[in-house]
């Protein structure tokens, strides 16, 4: 993640890192603080790039064709919405129930966008291409190095809000749920409203990662957002530390970046991945950097 990008495939390891950052911040929000399992995650960043496509696209399924910039803000609201329209049915239920639904939320958004009847509209297999490149002025953002500065300051942005959101009161709320739910519902906490507000929050960071990844790659492709990104993501957090910040970043250097660098030694790479998984659950359960526990707790 440092900014000085020496050539281009160092810049797409780099941008694909800073991507998983900005997915892996917002599932921390929903899993690390309010304890929410979300394996459908994926589809908040479908929704994110497909609203990109459809905006910025000179292709044929275009809708508009206007700036990036302003596209940004509208694939960041659309996500955070779906969030909050997808987490009204499943958020009443917990743990593996609530990871079952989400799951089935992600295939249901992946089954959408592949299907026939919505294939005038999202392209279905074919997808959406020719996604025009954000520009600032005359200077177009071409190169993977130029691109990955505008992933590395979205990541600052959402990182500040996380910050700011872990100790809002908000946060607090979350945390509590996180600990106890029943009792936190006790403590005056509307459990359901919480839980929506961070389920929109970790939508809406997704739906950003999205965006970029739409002008990133040029063209959007349903098999792009499997569900391997989501599991991908959950990884990250459990390397890093559910809860931590400074985890998001240290997992996705050692999940995303290192296997891509390792690139030379092909399928061995993912040895490596899953040699980590295994070796962190048994070693540091709590992750590289988990999150800093209040003193009282500690000292407990």
């Amino acid at each position: 993640m440092l900014p000085l990008i020496t050539s281009d495939f160092v810049a797409q390891v780099a941008m694909l890192v800073a991507l998983y950052m900005l997915m892996g911040m917002g599932l921390n929000i929903e899993l690390g603080l309010a304890g929410l399992v979300d394996l459908g995650f994926v589809a908040f960043f479908a929704v994110g790039a497909y609203t990109v496509a459809l905006l910025c696209s000179d292709g044929p399924l275009a809708v508009a064709n206007i700036s990036f910039w302003l596209a940004l803000p509208i694939a960041i609201v659309l996500a955070a919405v779906s969030g909050l329209v997808f987490g009204l049915p499943v958020l009443r239920v917990r743990g593996d129930y609530l990871a079952m639904a989400t799951l089935g939320l992600g295939e249901i958004v992946r089954v959408l966008v592949l299907s026939d009847a919505l294939a005038p509209v999202l392209g279905g297999s074919q997808g959406i291409i020719e996604i025009e490149r954000p520009r600032l002025g005359d200077l177009v953002l071409n190169t993977p190095a130029e691109l990955y500065y505008l992933a590395l300051l979205l990541a600052a942005a959402v990182a500040f809000v996380t910050h700011r959101l872990h100790n809002a009161r908000i946060g607090r709320a979350w945390m509590a749920i996180r600990e106890d739910e029943d009792v936190a519902q006790a403590l005056g906490i509307d459990p359901v409203a919480a839980k929506l507000v961070a389920y929109s929050v970790g939508a809406a960071f997704a739906g950003a990662a999205g965006a970029v990844f739409a002008v990133l790659v040029g063209s959007v492709f349903p098999h792009s957002f499997q569900l391997l990104v989501s599991i991908n993501v959950l990884a990250i957090l459990v390397i890093g530390g559910l809860g931590s910040l400074p985890g998001v970043l240290v997992g996705s250097i050692v999940l995303i970046g290192l296997p891509e660098l390792l690139r030379e030694f092909g399928e061995f790479r993912y040895l490596f991945y899953g040699i980590a998984l295994v070796t962190m659950m048994h070693v540091r359960a709590e992750g590289l950097w988990p999150a800093a526990q209040p003193k009282e707790a500690a000292d407990a």
